[in-house]
């Protein structure tokens, strides 16, 4: 079918939505044409295209269309994201046109944590905050009709993930008809079907091809990517760092550089007032900069960026490919500077830029995290004070590991004292239902660990990292490969030479509940 078509029938379809969502921009992007007519024929969709692509609104629009034209019941859409400011964008994103069209919308995640008995049409939510609703309000999802995750490639191959695919069970389970339709939304999927085949089973995938070109530029300073975008007449740059102490750092250091201009910055570790007032200054300024960690890599609206910089190596190329995809969303090409410190790390950064000009990341091997399993089965016992029947366990984690394993780890958090069986069924144990009333069941979610990095050939430190670091990264201006990890001290070795090809494969993350496996589950 000819674009031209694809469009056609999808604005026939949207007799409801189409003025609300489209009238503005006109016309729809190729994507949307794409997957307007199948979803509003009830189909699952993975949808992957290129930041700034209109994938929100391609999902959206004919989930409002359906919701206003079948009369479906109250929370029948519900709409997950990974992060919480990415919750916040998106309700600015659909809120004015589903009002126009006469549905509500409703965002719950921790910053805003109660949902009302008057159910919405649509509620946003995030993973965590979607299985404290389950144990809570099953009731709640009785009318689910569909269900969009978006930006699934930060929560696939993670524990996060393997809670989401278990939970969608879970909500299949309460939800009447049990087939609701279920949307995955990406900019960056090595290979999409593989991953929606985890959470769904019959899917279309839908993509859109035009990987935009990128005009990237390696430079030695922040001061000399300032005097490049004074140079083109570029006023709203976007600058990435990979830790929080760096962001609080380099935006001293722009705001001397960037005067008399406003430089905010935004990081996790931030009010959500402050980080709301950063976005809607990189908005509404016309002159402005933001520097940022990965909390702005994904979704989050803070206009139209003319340069991206990248002023410390990112972690991994996926993670890169999101950060050059936030700028100059209305133009043909992606503009971004990236900083290199020494000759090694330029090197780095070119191999780098000339992988993320093919427009995907390495595929990665799938890894289930197994302590999800203990996490769900905390959720699922607190949610069921009746008790629930070891088969019913043994199903829900029939994705995750084998009956045998399901078996062992029962028994194992039954001699912990977290559970305990009576007559054939399983209930949560006085200690896990403390744990389940201080809302301690939800996240599996670790506590991010901050390393010190030390040079194992002069015994000095580097400096710290935080979280999920690769074999090889970049810090102080110099690459270093990793030797040994042991407690919060990594041991690393300088590189010479050539760099490899990068291929950024990171430590397995273990989830909260890790500690709480038997020792044949990895415990």
């Amino acid at each position: 079918m000819t674009p031209y078509r694809q469009e056609s029938e999808a604005r026939r379809g949207l007799r409801r939505a189409w003025t609300p969502f489209f009238a503005r921009f006109g016309r729809l992007t190729p994507i949307q044409g794409k997957a307007i007519p199948s979803i509003l024929q009830g189909r699952s969709v993975v949808i992957t295209a290129p930041t700034a692509s209109g994938k929100t609104e391609a999902v959206a629009a004919p989930l409002a269309e359906r919701c206003a034209g079948e009369g479906w019941r109250k929370l029948s859409v519900l709409y997950l994201v990974p992060t919480r400011a990415l919750a916040n964008d998106a309700l600015t994103r659909i809120q004015g046109p589903l009002q126009d069209m006469g549905l509500s919308v409703v965002l719950k995640h921790g910053d805003r944590p109660y949902l009302s008995r008057s159910l919405p049409d649509f509620l946003i939510t995030t993973p965590e905050s979607l299985d404290s609703l389950i144990c809570r309000r099953p009731e709640a999802f009785r009318h689910l009709q569909a269900l969009i995750v978006d930006e699934i490639h930060l929560l696939d191959n993670t524990g996060r993930g393997d809670q989401v695919r278990l939970l969608i069970q879970r909500l299949r389970s309460l939800a009447s008809p049990a087939d609701f339709s279920v949307h995955l939304m990406s900019a960056t999927l090595s290979s999409p079907r593989e991953v929606a085949s985890r959470y769904v089973d019959d899917f279309e995938v839908v993509t859109s091809p035009g990987q935009r070109p990128i005009d990237h530029h390696i430079l030695d300073s922040l001061d000399e990517a300032i005097g490049l975008a004074r140079e083109k007449g570029w006023k709203k740059l976007l600058v990435f760092c990979n830790l929080r102490q760096s962001v609080e750092r380099m935006g001293d250091e722009l705001t001397g550089l960037w005067r008399p201009y406003p430089v905010v910055v935004h990081h996790g570790s931030l009010d959500r007032r402050i980080r709301e007032e950063a976005e809607a200054t990189m908005k509404s300024a016309e002159v402005a900069a933001c520097v940022a960690t990965s909390t702005l890599e994904v979704g989050i609206d803070v206009g139209d960026i003319d340069l991206v910089v990248i002023a410390e190596t990112p972690w991994s190329l996926s993670s890169l490919l999101q950060r050059i995809g936030r700028g100059s969303r209305r133009k043909e090409i992606i503009r971004a500077a990236a900083i290199a410190r020494s000759d090694e790390e330029r090197e780095h950064l070119e191999l780098m830029f000339t992988r993320a000009a093919c427009g995907q990341p390495p595929q990665e091997s799938y890894q289930a995290d197994l302590s999800v399993a203990v996490q769900q089965i905390f959720s699922r016992l607190f949610q069921s004070p009746e008790g629930v029947r070891e088969s019913t366990l043994i199903g829900l984690l029939s994705t995750l590991c084998p009956e045998e394993s399901v078996k062992s780890l029962l028994d194992h958090l039954r001699r912990k004292e977290f559970i305990v069986q009576v007559r054939g069924r399983w209930y949560a144990a006085f200690r896990l239902m403390n744990l389940g009333t201080r809302g301690k069941v939800h996240s599996n979610i670790p506590d991010t660990q901050s390393y010190e990095v030390v040079d194992i050939d002069s015994g000095r430190a580097i400096g710290t990292i935080a979280g999920v670091f690769d074999d090889v990264f970049s810090l102080g201006g110099r690459v270093w490969r990793v030797v040994s990890a042991s407690g919060n001290i990594v041991r690393v070795k300088r590189r010479s030479g050539r760099a490899p090809a990068p291929r950024f494969r990171p430590h397995r993350n273990r989830g909260a509940f890790a500690h709480l496996l038997p020792d044949a589950l990895g415990g």
